[in-house]
Order: C-alpha cells, then sequence, then structure tokens
C-alpha cells in the first residue's frame, strides 16, 4: 500500500511534527530577516520624509535670496477706485517715490470702413492681391476671381502672417454691407495702409480713385503728463519710462471745474506688510522642518521599564542631529553681508527654549523703516541668511549628497535582504524534504513492525 502523507502507514500525526518542525526553522531564519527589511524600510521612509521636508523649505529660502525679493512697494494712486484711470507695477528695482500723472489721451488703432452693395454677390473678377500696412508690420492676402465681400473678410481673418488686424461686416439697414477694418497697431504715424495690385482691388486701397473705403480713425500714440513732463507711448502701457515701473493708462483724467485735466497722485512707499509675510514664511518653514527632524529622531519611551513602539523613524539617527544643528548654529552666526545687524535676532525675531523662531512684527517694522536695506542684505542674496541656508541644506539632498548616499544603501540592504529570503526558502525546502525522508523511513520501519506483531500474534492464537 502506497503512503500518501507522513504516518499514514503507522497512524501516527507526523505531519503535525514536520509542519511544527518546519514553522519553527521557517522563524528561526526568517524572523530576523522580516526584523530586519521592517526596519530598514522604516528607516528609507524617514529620509525620505526629511529629503521631502528640507526641500520644502528650501524652495522657501530660494525665494528668499532671489534678486529683487524683498523689493515690495506698496502703490497708492488718488482716483475712482470703481472708474480708474491708470494702474501701475513695481518691477524688480523699483524704489519709493512720489508722482503727479495727468492722462492726456489713450493710444488708438487706425480704423477705415467702407460700403458696399453686398455682401454676398461676386466683387472681383480677376486673381489679385491685397498689401495691408502698418507701421513696420505688413502681411499681404490673395483675392481670387469671385470673391465675395465675406469671402475676402474671411481670407483676411485667416491669414497666418495676420499682425492683429480685424475685419467685421455690418449688414445695414438699407441692405448695403459695411466693412470695417482695424489695424490693431497703435501709435502716431501708423495709420493703415491698403493696397491692391489691379484695377479692380483699388476698391479697398487706400487713398486710390474709386475706393470705397475712407479712414475714420488715426492710429495715436498714448499721451501723459509725470510732473510736468510729457510722455508718449505706442500702447497704453508704459514699461520703464519711469525707471522700474509699468503704468498701464485706462482712461483719459478727470477735468476740473476749469475744464482742465486732473493729475493722479501716485504714491510708492516699501510695502512692510508683504515683506513681514515674507519672513513669515522663512519663520513657518524653519519651524516646520525643526518639527519634522524632532518628529523623524524622536527615541522610544519607557513605561515601567518596558520600552514603548513610539520612537521617530530615525530615531537616534545622527543626520537629524547634523541638520538641526546646522540650521541653528548659522542662525546665531555673525552675518558676512549686513553691516549693520549681525543675526536676525537683532531685528525682531526671537527664539524659544524649544528652539522654535517667531517674529515681533512691531520690531522688524522698525528695522525696516530704518535699515530697509540692511534687513535685505541680512537675509537676500547668496551670502545672506537664506541663500546660505539654502547652500548648506542642499548639500544634504543633493544627488550623491548624504541623504542620497544613505538612500542607496538602505535599497541596497533591501535587496540583500530580498536575497536572503530566498536562500533560506530554498534551505527550507531542503529541511522539510529530509524530515519527510526521515519520518517517512521510520512511517515504514513502524509498519513492518506492526505486520511482524500482527504475524505472531495469529501464529499464538492458531497454536492454542
Amino acid at each position: 500500500m502506497a503512503i500518501t502523507s507522513a504516518g499514514a502507514g503507522s497512524g501516527l500525526d507526523l505531519e503535525s511534527v514536520i509542519s511544527a518542525s518546519v514553522a519553527a526553522k521557517k522563524a528561526q531564519l526568517q524572523q530576523p530577516i522580516i526584523t530586519k527589511r521592517n526596519s530598514t524600510q522604516i528607516t528609507l521612509s524617514g529620509v525620505g520624509q526629511l529629503k521631502s521636508s528640507i526641500s520644502a523649505f528650501t524652495d522657501i529660502l530660494d525665494k528668499l535670496s532671489a534678486p529683487g525679493a524683498f523689493n515690495k512697494r506698496a502703490i497708492n494712486i488718488t482716483q475712482d477706485k470703481d472708474d480708474p484711470v491708470l494702474k501701475m507695477e513695481s518691477k524688480s528695482g523699483g524704489s519709493n517715490g512720489q508722482y503727479n500723472i495727468t492722462v492726456n489721451k489713450l493710444a488708438q488703432t487706425s480704423r477705415q470702413e467702407g460700403v458696399f452693395d453686398s455682401s454676398t454677390a461676386p466683387l472681383i473678377t480677376q486673381d489679385g492681391q491685397l498689401t495691408f500696412k502698418a507701421g513696420d508690420k505688413e502681411f499681404k492676402v490673395d483675392v481670387n476671381a469671385g470673391d465675395t465681400l465675406q469671402d475676402i473678410r474671411k481670407s483676411i481673418n485667416g491669414n497666418g502672417d495676420n499682425f492683429g488686424l480685424s475685419v467685421n461686416i455690418v449688414n445695414t439697414a438699407d441692405g448695403k454691407a459695411k466693412l470695417i477694418i482695424d489695424s490693431g497697431v497703435s501709435g502716431d504715424g501708423k495709420d493703415l495702409t491698403i493696397t491692391g495690385d489691379n484695377a479692380e482691388l483699388g476698391i479697398f486701397s487706400t487713398g486710390a480713385a474709386g475706393s470705397a473705403m475712407s479712414q475714420i480713425q488715426a492710429a495715436s500714440s498714448a499721451e501723459i503728463v509725470v510732473d510736468g513732463n510729457i510722455l508718449k507711448s505706442d500702447t497704453n502701457v508704459f514699461d520703464d519710462t519711469i525707471q522700474d515701473l509699468k503704468l498701464t493708462v485706462l482712461r483719459v483724467s478727470d477735468k476740473d471745474s476749469n475744464g482742465d485735466l486732473k493729475s493722479n497722485k501716485v504714491e510708492i512707499t516699501t510695502d512692510k506688510t508683504s515683506i513681514q509675510e515674507l519672513v513669515q514664511q522663512f519663520v513657518d518653514g524653519y519651524n516646520a522642518l525643526q518639527d519634522k527632524i524632532g518628529t523623524l529622531g524622536k527615541r522610544s519611551s519607557f513605561v515601567g521599564g518596558v520600552k514603548q513602539d513610539d520612537g521617530g523613524a530615525l530615531a537616534g539617527d545622527s543626520t537629524t542631529r547634523a541638520i538641526s544643528t546646522f540650521m541653528s548654529n548659522l542662525l546665531v552666526s555673525p552675518s558676512e553681508s549686513s553691516s549693520t545687524y549681525s543675526t536676525i535676532f537683532e531685528i525682531g525675531m526671537k527664539m524659544d527654549n524649544k528652539g522654535k523662531l517667531s517674529l515681533d512684527k512691531e520690531k522688524f517694522g522698525e528695522a525696516v523703516d530704518k535699515n530697509f536695506d540692511q534687513v535685505v542684505a541680512l537675509f537676500g542674496n547668496e551670502k545672506g541668511l537664506a541663500g546660505s541656508l539654502s547652500k548648506g541644506l542642499k548639500e544634504y539632498t543633493k544627488s550623491g549628497g548624504m541623504l542620497a548616499q544613505r538612500t542607496d544603501t538602505l535599497n541596497s540592504d533591501l535587496r540583500s535582504l530580498s536575497q536572503k529570503e530566498v536562500t533560506s526558502n530554498a534551505q527550507l525546502v531542503k529541511y522539510e524534504a529530509a524530515l519527510r525522508a526521515q519520518y517517512g523511513s521510520l512511517d515504514a520501519l513502524l509498519v513492518k513492525m506492526n505486520n511482524s506483531a500482527s504475524a505472531l500474534s495469529a501464529l499464538q492464537i492458531k497454536d492454542n
């Protein structure tokens, strides 16, 4: 009789014995691997969290150390808020100042109109070409025999070289069609001109005999008066006409009781609120990173002599301590960029006994009022606090840096553990096979002994 499982012949539960032995061997071989893998994965996750938190802070630091980061200007314009005359933006490098600005006129594009009998009847009997020019801009449009006014309009508006010119048709009450062409180009001396290369197209040509088109609006420049100085722009935007300012005129200035245009007062001051918000981002980013370092590096506590599993992913890790120490040391190190302030604690920054930063806005505002340039020097540019912190922290997160090397080592450890697991599984297979051979022999021996005993017993019964 074939034995299908251990103990089947003898009736002993040898399968349970084998299962228990294999389970014990598996725990002996694989539990250290599982424990080590879990620990390595937790550490790897911790390194990833630390790297992400450092990157979030360096993003803030890079913003603070960028050129013009602290060049925040508050702009107040005396005008009707619901119907403004102009708007102004301060660019990088802008400075405080006051201006009296009057908007004399807005920039206008050139416009032509012409009346035709129909928009749908064929207008041209031979092929030709129209040329549109405004200032230094020019494009050409082919006109085909049989084209209607609508066809020509579509060809002009859809031309790939069109510089912004637009054509529209208005059907009038008397059944005729009014063609309206706007050049889209403003500025003195940039009137639209239209020329055709054959006699038929003369109906569109500017100044040609028999032309249906006439100019109803000339192109002109915007004109403003700044503190008595007349300034012009081809468009309604005056970009750097006033150094480091971008001015957009929206309408002509209001008139006074005498009918003269009134000026609008523009006052540009340091925007302390925006600068404080920028520095507050530094404070919040610094505290967030220190919090993350504290959470990751927290050691497990003990209750009644029993270790609690409440430690951080990088508990006891020297990297977290090194980063925290680097940041706190840099905060108290004398500045190399400011000749007035040694550290940020002289301009309203505070640190509590847990290493958390806070900002005294009143004291900081006073420092900005008295020594704006030195406050900027303390924080900004590459040698300022923000730039120095960013440079130092990026040494940890850069490719080939400490955290990258740590990540590579941990991933290598995980691969090694996976290989050990494969090896241990092979050992378990061999171990189980050996057990089955051993207990199979025992089972066969017991079956033989039982059979012999049964035969002897049968002989004794027969002799009696």
